[in-house]
């Protein structure tokens, strides 16, 4: 623009100042501003929404409230995206009661407060945990012109979800369902993997067969839901058949696919089916998926294979909490307590825990089999780890 003699004026600059922004170069988005003002171009409230949005963002609110500061002294007058942002800002922050006092004061004050408002509200709640909150607000929303649209009730849904409120998630979802706002499998999908959580299989399969009438093409996140649903009831024939149709319909299976399949041919005992389903899935290259790892580690140690398991905790790449508490409990199990401690003292020099009653379990188990210095091994271990602890 320059080399042509064309002059850049404040939409030029907000140009810039979003794409910084939402490559999240704040140092950037700082110093366009600065070179907008140095070159006595005004800035408006676009450039202010945008470089506030990138300091709130990138973790610098205080920053943020400078500029809204410094966009007041000057003139420029807010729009309903600056309050939006504020808002969005506020909550990232974790300053959730300024939040909703100032949702209060625009409402009191006649300023702007639209859907969108009311969904970054509603969202910044539930985030929060203020369940309660965020469906009083939904439902003053359902008293104003403006009709919820899909995003404000999955939002809440979910976290109704989340925060254990499950009858009102249900609520919320059947609202969702009768108000004709799903406008995807979303929904379906997240309604459904809850109701099997709560082993109400009747219902999880009432909505499982809804949203395939639905009319919608089902994705891999559906047919993941439907497998799980299939493994959870034992019906894994019925999951495998759903894995084909959703292979020969072009779409790949996934680390998430292969953990359901996994840990449902664990629960069901088919341990060797499921090494099997884990040696399938590292030709395809996903040998780094933890999840289907820790359930035949798990499965093995509760079936009493744990020099098994120890085999494939030393064949995975990546080990976790989870990994190093189903062996340390297989092995106590057994009785093989010294084993236990030494994989517990391996678990935590690698940064990772075991839970209590795993700890529990291998003091008193050593302590039983007067292992003394093992014991004091371990305790030692334990207090280097939390001495350590970020």
């Amino acid at each position: 623009m320059r080399e042509a003699g064309v002059g850049a004026d404040a939409v030029t600059y907000n140009s810039l100042i979003a794409g910084a922004a939402r490559g999240g170069l704040t140092v950037r988005a700082l110093d366009l501003f600065d070179e907008m003002l140095q070159a006595g171009i005004a800035p408006d409230a676009w450039g202010y929404n945008a470089l506030m949005h990138c300091l709130f963002r990138s973790g610098h609110p205080e920053d943020a409230y400078r500029v809204f500061a410094d966009m007041a002294e000057r003139g420029v007058a807010p729009c309903a995206t600056t309050y939006n942002t504020l808002l969005d800002g506020l909550f990232r922050s974790g300053h959730v009661s300024n939040a909703y006092r100032m949702f209060r004061y625009l409402q009191r004050a006649g300023l702007p407060v639209g859907i969108v408002t009311y969904n970054t509200m509603i969202n910044g709640l539930c985030r929060s945990g203020r369940v309660g909150y965020a469906r009083m607000v939904l439902r003053e929303l359902g008293r104003t012109a403006y009709a919820p649209n899909a995003v404000t009730y999955t939002t809440v849904m979910k976290c109704c979800f989340r925060y254990g409120r499950f009858d009102q998630g249900l609520e919320t979802f059947l609202s969702l369902l009768e108000g004709g706002y799903i406008p995807d499998l979303f929904p379906y999908c997240t309604v459904i993997s809850a109701l099997v959580k709560k082993g109400r299989m009747e219902e999880a399969n009432t909505y499982s067969e809804l949203m395939i009438r639905s009319g919608f093409r089902l994705d891999s996140a559906c047919y993941n839901t439907l497998i799980y649903l299939r493994c959870q009831e034992g019906k894994l024939d019925d999951a495998f058949e759903l894995l084909s149709m959703m292979e020969e319909g072009g779409l790949e299976s996934d680390e998430y696919t292969f953990s359901i399949l996994v840990n449902g041919l664990c629960k069901m005992g088919h341990i060797e089916a499921a090494q099997k389903q884990l040696c399938y899935m590292e030709m395809r290259d996903m040998e780094s998926n933890v999840v289907a790892y820790n359930c035949l580690v798990d499965a093995l140690c509760k079936s009493d294979q744990v020099d098994a398991a120890i085999k494939l905790l030393h064949d995975m790449k990546l080990r976790d909490d989870f990994t190093y508490t189903a062996l340390v409990h297989g092995l106590c199990k057994v009785g093989r307590y010294h084993m236990a401690s030494k994989f517990l003292r391996i678990c935590l020099r690698e940064g990772n825990s075991v839970l209590a009653s795993a700890k529990r379990a291998v003091i008193a188990g050593l302590r039983s089999a007067g292992f003394k210095n093992d014991v004091r091994k371990v305790r030692s271990a334990l207090r280097m780890a939390r001495l350590l602890k970020p």
